[in-house]
């Protein structure tokens, strides 16, 4: 690796050119031009309202991270109903690739309404499902992969990945990675490792979990290169061979680039490797490009990055442009293997869902966003490292195109992990809006709309580090408040 938690071939990325050279597309409202605007401190007073009926009658699972009321969104703009505009580097948690309300896709939707909502998928044919399942296949490695089911969420197309791999294996044991996050109900909650999302919902014991190449926090404490990236060899020498595995591993399913766990780009082999490892038992690769695909990394695929080309691919998230869709795509001698009735989904395949993939897909592909995603994010790299140098508390700086995570630490000799909740309300409450992600939920992620222009993305910087600056000295105020740290004990 070139520089620590930078792939290699992230700098085969063009360099970004002037301030200016990507504006915002010109079917963006006037209104959604001039974010952030501010009229209150959020929540203002139409947003209270709104929270105090959802607190009484919405279920509490849900961890809103903001507490605002959404109105309405344009572009890489989000607006409460206080009449606050926020810059966005979310897209809706990596949903909206080819910005809110793109026209194509808003469009496709309404005519398609007007014409067929439910297209009784399941037991009739639909022109536009299998239009996408073809769109879909040409775009993933040259048509390698020919064969898609429909569902309605990234976490049910892992379900049905890991069935399609269990009924063409014939095994049962899935490898998995620490840090990796595939979805929250059914199988794709026993291939997520965070416990608060697991807590209370066992027995899982057919997944084995297994150090993902997270270099910036090796468990190993070693260096890439030189390691050797011996967290694969210690996953082939003694997770699978020492108690691990019964022999009957049906397939390792990972995140490319993984979402939740942090951002975390893995050295350049890390895929590859685990490409000869599958084959080598037998085993088929499924790679979840749920948050990296549809071209936030600068490819319509992460897993091009490296040129491996998965047994099956699942996505969600931005194949439906804001519908909910999710989808698996395989081989086709894997996917063939499957019988008429051997899986279903009622409202997979739905004619709204497959309107919106289309116009979405066909956007993000027609407008060249991955490469514009490419050329932004070198930009936005090299700017983010500027503002790392002043500021200590910037760990770790990572990315590929417009997926790039900031790690937050206490100091950067011991990276111990800093919490920074309070750093997302600061950029929230001057208008960016961020996630955060991370086994610690110490990285911040920036993952905006793709066609989020150059003015946007430095008016977000400048934010950003404006509130990293209050951030810090908070800190320094509260360790001031606290006093001295007490002696270390004799004993």
């Amino acid at each position: 690796m070139t520089e620590e938690g930078q792939h290699p071939q992230a700098l085969q990325q063009p360099a970004a050119a002037g301030v200016n050279e990507f504006p915002l597309p010109s079917w963006v409202p006037e209104w959604a031009l001039h974010a952030p605007s501010m009229k209150v401190i959020p929540p203002g007073p139409k947003s209270r309202d709104v929270v105090k009926l959802d607190k009484e009658y919405v279920s509490h699972a849900y961890d809103r991270v903001f507490t605002f009321t959404i109105d309405r969104a344009a572009g890489a703009t989000v607006a409460d109903v206080d009449g606050n505009q926020y810059i966005d580097w979310t897209a809706g948690i990596a949903v909206m690739n080819a910005g809110w309300g793109h026209p194509a896709v808003v469009d496709a939707i309404r005519l398609q309404s007007e014409k067929l909502v439910h297209s009784f998928a399941n037991d009739t044919y639909f022109d536009k499902e299998a239009e996408l399942a073809r769109l879909l296949s040409e775009i993933s490695f040259s048509g390698r992969l020919k064969g898609t089911f429909f569902g309605n969420s990234g976490a049910e197309a892992v379900g049905a990945a890991a069935k399609l791999s269990t009924y063409y294996t014939r095994k049962y044991e899935f490898l998995s990675f620490y840090g990796a996050y595939h979805g929250r109900v059914g199988p794709a909650l026993n291939f997520t490792s965070k416990l608060k999302y697991r807590f209370g919902f066992g027995p899982m014991n057919n997944t084995l979990f297994a150090p993902y190449a997270y270099c910036y926090r090796c468990p190993f404490k070693m260096e890439y290169p030189s390691c050797d990236l011996y967290c694969m060899h210690f996953m082939e020498e003694q997770v699978m061979n020492l108690g691990g595995s019964t022999g009957s591993l049906a397939a390792v399913i990972v995140e490319p680039v993984q979402g939740e766990g942090g951002y975390i780009v893995p050295p350049d082999r890390f895929m590859p490797f685990l490409r000869k490892f599958c084959d080598r038992n037998n085993a088929l690769l499924i790679a979840d490009e749920v948050q990296a695909g549809l071209g936030r990394t600068g490819r319509i695929w992460s897993s091009e990055w490296t040129d491996t080309v998965p047994d099956i691919l699942v996505t969600g998230k931005a194949v439906g442009g804001g519908i909910p869709l999710g989808a698996m795509i395989s081989k086709p001698e894997i996917m063939k293997r499957w019988r008429p009735g051997a899986h279903s989904s009622t409202f997979g395949g739905n004619a709204i869902q497959m309107a919106a993939g289309l116009a979405h897909i066909n956007a993000i592909v027609g407008e060249r966003l991955p490469e514009r995603a490419a050329s932004l994010g070198t930009y936005v790299m090299r700017r983010l490292r500027e503002i790392q140098e002043r500021h200590e508390i910037m760990g770790d700086v990572r990315g590929l195109g417009l997926m790039i995570g900031v790690e937050f630490v206490r100091d950067r000799k011991s990276r111990e992990p800093l919490d920074i909740t309070q750093l997302q309300v600061k950029c929230y409450r001057k208008g960016l809006l961020t996630l955060t992600a991370g086994t610690y939920g110490n990285v911040m992620r920036i993952s905006p709309p793709l066609v989020i222009s150059s003015e946007f993305m430095d008016r977000g910087l400048e934010i950003f580090e404006e509130a990293v600056r209050d951030f810090e000295r908070d800190l320094t105020q509260a360790q001031a408040a606290a006093g001295p740290a007490a002696p270390p004990s004799a004993h």
